[in-house]
């Protein structure tokens, strides 16, 4: 029996088209990892008629959980199908787990799909609309969070796609679909229904959306508020969904793989600096003659060497940190 299973995790929908797309992806994902790569939805996806999902009914995290702890898992792992730490993340899931009492079972969350690979993914799937440059006004288009960080993962690819097109603020402008009432968080402003307004030229919808449903579909929420509120005269066009992107199965594969290529490399790092800093004294006895040094001197040029290799180490960590985040 396997020890770990995997859970492709996105935030579910009420829509057969988000559920059935998730499972299209997860086999892909788990051709490439050679191992079972499990369909699962934080919420909603549960809810919906099993006879539009080829007789095989959705399943939620909860549902997925306690099926883990039926079948003795040792180690559950998620693989987010999000752009930035969503909530859903960052709180709900580890609560979700928590209050299951699983037990020695382990809950391992990777790491979002925030990075520069999803950056390429963006501009291709705007290149792939028919868009040139100067030839309209592009407007990045996320769902609208309660969370700051991931309006900061909008408005960072807004910025980077800007520098590597060439383009002016005017010419690429983040947005939101929606945004909860208030003023903590008016940093999704501007909304699509407003932007829309500055639009020059033909108008690209560029989705930061991954899966189709009531947001994302071809006549979902981001087509109707374009339809309603773009000026009449405005010809636009929406961009295909990440989650469409062929290296999208090639992203998620790397992000599983990635905690455990860290790990190995860090323990490598770590053992050749503890071997280093023990090869230290005899270096000191090769390079310095018979006598030029008393034994405190030694001592302290021993202990400026291991400092010196120990920083060196946590400078190197610090800025991998830094280069994720």
């Amino acid at each position: 029996m396997a020890t770990t299973r995997i859970l492709l995790v996105d935030n579910g929908s009420l829509r057969p088209e988000a559920t059935l797309a998730l499972r299209r992806l997860s086999a892909e994902v788990a051709q490439l990892l050679g191992q079972p790569v499990h369909a699962v939805s934080v919420l909603h996806s549960h809810k919906i008629d099993p006879t539009l999902l080829a007789d095989e009914p959705a399943v939620i995290f909860e549902q997925a959980l306690q099926q883990a702890k039926a079948d003795g898992i040792a180690e559950l792992i998620v693989l987010p199908l999000f752009i930035g730490p969503s909530l859903a993340l960052t709180e709900y899931l580890p609560k979700v787990f928590a209050e299951a009492q699983a037990g020695a079972m382990k809950l391992s969350i990777r790491e979002p799909l925030f990075g520069p690979e999803l950056q390429s993914m963006l501009i291709d799937n705007l290149k792939s609309t028919g868009w040139t440059k100067g030839n309209g006004t592009v407007f990045l288009c996320d769902h609208g969070s309660p969370i700051q960080e991931v309006t900061r993962c909008r408005n960072f690819f807004a910025s980077a796609i800007r520098t590597e097109l060439g383009l002016k603020d005017d010419e690429l402008i983040a947005c939101s679909m929606e945004r909860r009432e208030g003023a903590d968080y008016d940093f999704n402003e501007p909304l699509l229904e407003d932007a829309l307004q500055q639009a020059k030229g033909e108008a690209v919808i560029l989705m930061l959306f991954l899966l189709p449903g009531r947001h994302a579909g071809g006549d979902g929420d981001v087509a109707t508020i374009v339809k309603e509120h773009a000026p009449a005269d405005l010809r636009w066009k929406l961009s295909p969904l990440l989650g469409t992107h062929p290296a999208l199965p090639s992203l998620l594969s790397m992000r599983h793989d990635l905690a455990s290529v860290n790990l190995k490399a860090a323990k490598k790092i770590v053992v050749g600096a503890i071997m280093l800093s023990l090869l230290w004294p005899a270096a000191i006895s090769l390079c310095l003659p018979k006598g030029t040094l008393d034994l405190p001197e030694r001592l302290l040029l021993w202990l400026g060497g291991v400092a010196v290799i120990l920083g060196v180490v946590y400078f190197y960590f610090r800025a991998k940190v830094r280069k994720q985040a």
